[in-house]
């Protein structure tokens, strides 16, 4: 499997351990009914009247995902806040490709042949070619975000759409609901991580998913259905691939690990804040799952977190 569409898929699509075993009550402790349906992920954290969701979600979808499972749509109907990692929804389109392309332009004349391997630029030519790009336009981009744009490609060529996004239709329910939306990031915070890899991660990369580019659209709905089926083994096993890689380790660090314990942070303001509110916590579910986790680093600062479903 392509590993970094493991990782951003899944973070941008996701992964969760062990969410099979917290269906099942403790000995001695009362039996929770659970009502069953698509999806799942989600967890509760309380500190006095304040209540916090923790959702877990996956960037692309379909729309016969939704309605999800009873006891997330009823998290969501609950909420007076919702807190994704972004807010796209009120983003200004033309400041945030101006800020993209700031980031991914190529410095000093270089241009992209330049840095990849000849097969690799033979393989990216097809690829835009067959989508009727020419190369041209690519030669002075950074390989982080022509490889972005190819995850865009092979979304476009799955069963999956990122219109139909589990953040997307809480987002949009939310719009209609005027329920407020408070980002936990910022899409500036978020830029600089994907641009700030050394230039030789960025190679590896890129060229890494211009060998299994074929086979990346399968790759996406499947993991679309280990989501919405619950299937927690098998994008459990997607992670350890990408553990397997070094170059996938400083991807994991940097679009994961620290920025859980700065979307953690946040939510333990929240819950100290304590402002009797009810907040409904949209992110991908890696980052509630992969150590450290959101869930784990709010553990260790002494809330108990709540497996709900």
């Amino acid at each position: 499997m392509n590993k970094k569409i493991g990782l951003v898929a899944i973070a941008a699509v996701t992964m969760l351990a062990a969410c099979n075993d917290a269906n099942e009550a403790n000995e001695g402790e009362e039996t929770v009914e659970i009502e069953e349906g698509n999806g799942g992920f989600l967890w509760k954290v309380e500190q006095g009247d304040t209540e916090v969701y923790l959702q877990g979600t996956i960037h692309v979808g379909r729309e016969d995902f939704y309605p999800l499972n009873p006891q997330t749509e009823a998290a969501y109907d609950a909420a007076d806040v919702v807190l994704p990692e972004v807010d796209l929804i009120h983003a200004d389109l033309n400041e945030l490709e101006m800020m993209m392309t700031e980031r991914a332009l190529l410095a000093d004349d270089t241009t992209l042949d330049e840095l990849i391997s000849d097969e690799a630029y033979e393989q990216l030519e097809a690829i835009l070619t067959d989508n009727g790009v020419p190369i041209e336009l690519f030669q002075g981009f950074e390989p982080w975000f022509v490889e972005n744009m190819l995850l865009a490609f092979s979304i476009g060529e799955s069963n999956v759409e990122e219109s139909a996004g589990v953040e997307e239709y809480f987002l949009n329910r939310a719009v209609e609901d005027e329920k407020e939306i408070r980002e936990l990031e910022s899409i500036e915070a978020q830029f600089e991580v994907l641009s700030g890899f050394s230039m030789e991660t960025q190679i590896q990369m890129l060229e890494g998913t211009l060998e299994t580019f074929d086979e990346a659209d399968e790759e996406l709905e499947a993991m679309a259905d280990m989501w919405v089926e619950g299937d927690t083994e098998g994008l459990e096993s997607l992670w350890d691939e990408l553990e397997e890689s070094e170059v996938d380790n400083e991807y994991a660090h940097e679009l994961n690990e620290s920025r859980n314990y700065d979307m953690a942070q946040t939510i333990d303001e929240i819950l100290q804040e304590d402002s009797g509110q009810t907040y409904f916590v949209i992110v991908g579910s890696m980052h509630l799952v992969a150590e450290p986790s959101i869930v784990s680093i709010l553990e260790d600062e002494g809330y108990t977190v709540d497996f709900i479903y």
